[in-house]
């Protein structure tokens, strides 16, 4: 038997039948023995002598008259009639209960069946607060997770199939035009091949880092790091950038900076995202500045503010997703693969501290970086 249903609808009516067999048993067995003792009462109590053919010797129970016979049986049958009668209850009863136990079970498992052949995770509807209803809202809350992960996961791969697509295909073509003697191969061109080259390896890299961060799996190299020349060496990198794109860059470093355990290399590559990203959103004649802040004692503030178009109410809450662009174009013609600011916060979540943002349309952009305080014992 593999039915939770059939067991439970047996285990119910089982102790529902049980129950009223012992009780009626018991109940006509002392109902009998009631009446036997009220009779024999009677008999010992009654007015005058009783007859030599009526009253039976000490010891010697009188057997019942036709009267009471009829009594004793009418009353046993309206004790097994109820009793019948509140089994079949009890039978109603326990199947109603058993359906709704199972009715819940049922539904989970038909959405796990669901789930098992792809499809996506359907809403289990809940009520009550007992431990089938707890169950169904952690399964509710599981099916929603899959299937957010299940399209982030789509959106990934779709992201890596169209941003692996474009570089390929124009050293695809260029090369096929060099080999048909169409296209000539001078330096312009064969530069242009490598960026794109360049482009693609960056795309790997990209997606490799980013995906051992998000998987946990990222080794990092953690040491009490001078923070403030990270930023000062990364930018001072930079700088050459801003120039092409005649962006003023400005950092603004405190005098004493709280320690900070970080890995150096994956901390640089944050600042650098940030950095390239304020870069490539701000026109000619704008400003990016980094600066860097205690906590209140906590922890280590990185701010990395642009004088840029700014970010949309639409595309905020997305801007920290794989390959997502707030404006495709732009980031695409300059050489972005979409995943920087996805880095940034893998990254910095990796060393247990947290990214936000601030934008709207027209007054910039502000990146907040918060690393914590190295702990003293480490210090």
């Amino acid at each position: 038997m593999r039915s939770l249903r059939a067991k439970l609808s047996i285990a119910f009516i089982s102790i529902a039948l049980l129950t009223t067999l012992l009780t009626a048993t018991f109940v006509s067995y002392q109902a009998r023995l009631a009446f036997r003792q009220y009779v024999e009462h009677r008999d010992h109590a009654g007015t005058g002598p009783p007859s030599a053919g009526t009253r039976p010797p000490d010891g010697i129970r009188r057997p019942f008259g036709p009267q009471e016979i009829l009594f004793s049986s009418r009353f046993r049958d309206s004790i097994w009639g109820g009793s019948l009668a509140a089994a079949g209850i009890g039978v109603l009863v326990a199947l109603w209960l058993a359906s709704r136990i199972v009715e819940p079970v049922v539904r989970l498992t038909q959405a796990t069946r669901a789930i098992t052949r792809g499809s996506l995770p359907p809403i289990v509807p809940v009520s009550g607060r007992d431990e089938i209803a707890e169950l169904g809202h952690a399964f509710n809350r599981m099916a929603a997770q899959l299937a957010a992960e299940d399209e982030q996961r789509r959106r990934l791969f779709a992201g890596i199939a169209h941003e692996l697509r474009t570089p390929l295909s124009v050293i695809q073509g260029t090369l096929e035009g060099m080999l048909d003697q169409v296209v000539e191969p001078t330096e312009e061109r064969i530069a242009m091949l490598h960026s794109q080259a360049v482009l693609l390896g960056r795309l790997i890299t990209d997606l490799r880092d980013l995906s051992l961060a998000q998987t946990g799996q990222l080794r990092l190299h953690r040491r009490t790091i001078d923070l403030s020349g990270v930023v000062r060496e990364t930018v001072e990198a930079l700088a050459p950038l801003a120039d092409e794109r005649s962006v003023s860059l400005r950092v603004d470093l405190p005098a004493k900076l709280l320690p900070v355990q970080a890995d150096p290399d994956r901390f640089r590559q944050v600042v650098q995202n940030l950095v390239e990203n304020a870069l490539r959103h701000t026109p000619s004649g704008g400003e990016v500045r980094v600066v860097l802040r205690n906590n209140n004692g906590s922890g280590v503030h990185m701010v990395v503010a642009d004088t840029g178009g700014g970010i949309g109410a639409n595309d905020l809450p997305h801007i920290f997703e794989n390959f997502y662009r707030a404006d495709e174009s732009r980031a695409r013609s300059s050489g972005g693969t979409g995943m920087g600011l996805a880095i940034v916060k893998s990254l910095v979540e990796a060393h247990g501290g947290h990214v936000s943002v601030e934008s709207a349309p027209g007054a910039g952009s502000v990146f907040t970086v918060t690393l914590p305080r190295q702990p003293q014992e480490a210090v």
